[in-house]
């Protein structure tokens, strides 16, 4: 340590001989003091740097988090059937172009039907109108409304009379309408977030049961 203490202090002195011999005589004065600010502000920017790494990496919200804080309830009087009219038309427009309803609708069974029912059941249902047609549980039987909310195991729908109703995927079959078209839908095939389905390949099956 004591080597390299004394070879720095040698170092320094030869430099600034250097300097000395050769700057003009009006800078002479000034010399330590430059070079003792260029050595405070290297220091302070070194120290800046190693803050700059050292940020902290975000975290998303837990489930249990984020149903502590509400996001997943619908207070019954916060909204009424008519504020989601607009969304339902919305919804109806995306469906329509997203399979193609304007052309022929494929044969049963074929690549294309495949295809097509793969589409659906990757779709995003919020604002979807929905009518349980089966169910495990009969009052859920003749349900109608629409999607407020879909999350991995129900769908949360208004009905006309401004009720919200929390409907289990799994125990039941949905029929939705596109327009002037009716598609039946089973629930178990949905059992997952909306944004995992749109990623998840489903086995298709003509007549597929409830259990």
């Amino acid at each position: 340590m004591a080597n390299s203490e004394t070879s720095t202090t040698e170092g320094a002195k030869t430099v600034l001989d250097f300097l000395k011999r050769n700057v003009p005589k009006s800078d002479l004065a000034n010399i330590e003091s430059e070079l003792h600010k260029d050595f405070v502000l290297a220091k302070r920017r070194s120290k800046e740097q190693k803050r700059k790494t050292k940020k902290n990496k975000t975290r998303a919200l837990s489930r249990k988090e984020k149903k502590s804080l509400g996001f997943y309830g619908v207070p019954r009087d916060s909204m009424k059937y008519n504020d989601v009219l607009a969304l339902n038309e919305i919804w109806s427009d995306y469906m329509h172009g997203l399979l193609e309803l304007d052309k022929t609708t494929p044969e049963i069974p074929s690549k294309a039907w495949e295809q097509f029912t793969h589409t659906v059941y990757k779709a995003d249902f919020h604002g979807s109108m929905l009518n349980v047609v089966r169910s495990k549980c009969p009052s859920y039987v003749g349900k109608t409304g629409i999607c407020i909310m879909d999350t991995r195991n129900v769908f949360k729908i208004i009905s006309k009379n401004n009720i919200i109703t929390t409907i289990p995927k799994k125990e039941c079959v949905f029929e939705i309408c596109v327009k002037n078209i009716k598609l039946a839908i089973f629930g178990k095939l949905l059992c997952a977030r909306p944004a995992d389905r749109s990623t998840k390949k489903v086995r298709c099956h003509l007549f597929p049961d409830l259990l």
